[in-house]
């Protein structure tokens, strides 16, 4: 029995009708299969346009005109507009505040070397211990000083420093004057520290020592030492201020112009020991309050005087019995 061998079957070519409408006959190629070429693929299609409105396009072509106008005749944008702006108001600035301090640098040159205003004249106010020249020389206003160059809270500063002047101000007059003010201390009482007597003002400070030629009749106040001031001064000035306080009372009293006040004693509690008159009449009134023992003094002075006592020792003291005077005979 023969057996004859199947052949095999040659692959199917693909047909170029696939891609065809199905009306449309095509002649089959006659090149092998593996030199046909591949089958075209399907383009695709673009997205469609978005359908411009009318308006915009007018709007669109107006800008561009637009454009095109500006630059025939040469003209800005809006914004290149605004940068200009900005940048002219900045130069301005510039220029200006350079050309102020041009301004003012030879405005003071001018007015720091013009002989128009060197100093002339000094016109001082409220001085009495002190001379115009005294003081003049003191702040440093010299004549022909340059009024400029002159600090007036410099030259107020160096005016107090003198012992005599409480209070100074200094004030510039153009072109070439310069006036002062002072107000000086008005001493009030001696005060003895350690042997020595200074100067004491109203307010209980003691400013200056005492020299010839100074007031002397002023009551004189004691009880106060040097490390006292040196520890405290602020309290030792209460201390001579509440001395002077009952010198004033007394003053009130009437009892100062019959017995003129000749020392206080003072101590830190501030108890008082008053002597008065020229017969050397003492009156110990303690702490205070002093006024009430002022008015009881003020009425045993009388009848002492209708009796001619010229020297006792009243003691207003008596705490215990405030109602209580004692009286001692020397």
């Amino acid at each position: 029995m023969i057996f004859r061998k199947k052949k095999k079957a040659a692959p199917a070519r693909p047909s170029r009708t696939s891609h065809l409408p199905s009306n449309r006959r095509v002649r089959p190629s006659k090149l092998p299969p593996e030199l046909e070429p591949e089958p075209k693929k399907a383009a695709k299609k673009a997205p469609a346009k978005r359908p411009v409105a009318k308006e915009d396009e007018g709007t669109a072509s107006k800008e561009v005109l637009q454009r095109k106008k500006r630059k025939k005749r040469g003209l800005v944008s809006p914004r290149a507009k605004l940068w200009l702006g900005r940048f002219s108001l900045f130069t301005g600035i510039v220029v200006v505040v350079c050309a102020s301090v041009l301004v003012a640098w030879g405005l003071r040159r001018y007015m720091r070397n013009s002989p128009r205003f060197a100093l002339r004249k000094v016109l001082v106010e409220g001085n009495q211990r002190r001379t115009p020249q005294q003081l003049s020389k003191t702040g440093g206003l010299e004549v022909g000083r340059n009024v400029f160059a002159i600090d007036e809270a410099q030259a107020a500063a160096a005016i107090e420093s003198d012992p005599w002047v409480e209070k100074a101000s200094v004030h510039r007059e153009l072109p070439n004057t310069m006036r002062v003010e002072v107000v000086e201390r008005e001493p009030r009482a001696l005060a003895t520290v350690a042997g020595r007597l200074y100067l004491v003002d109203g307010q209980g400070e003691i400013f200056k020592a005492y020299q010839d030629g100074d007031p002397s009749d002023m009551p004189i106040v004691s009880g106060v030492t040097e490390a006292e001031i040196g520890k405290d001064r602020e309290a030792v000035r209460r201390r001579l201020r509440r001395a002077l306080d009952l010198v004033a009372d007394l003053e009130m009293a009437k009892i100062a112009d019959r017995f003129p006040v000749q020392e206080v004693s003072v101590t830190p509690d501030l108890a008082m020991r008053v002597t008065i008159g020229t017969d050397g009449i003492t009156l110990v009134f303690g702490p205070p309050p002093h006024r009430a023992k002022i008015a009881k003094a003020a009425r045993i002075l009388e009848e002492l005087r209708y009796r001619k006592v010229k020297n006792a020792v009243l003691f207003l003291d008596n705490e215990a019995h405030p109602e209580r005077v004692v009286v001692r005979m020397r």
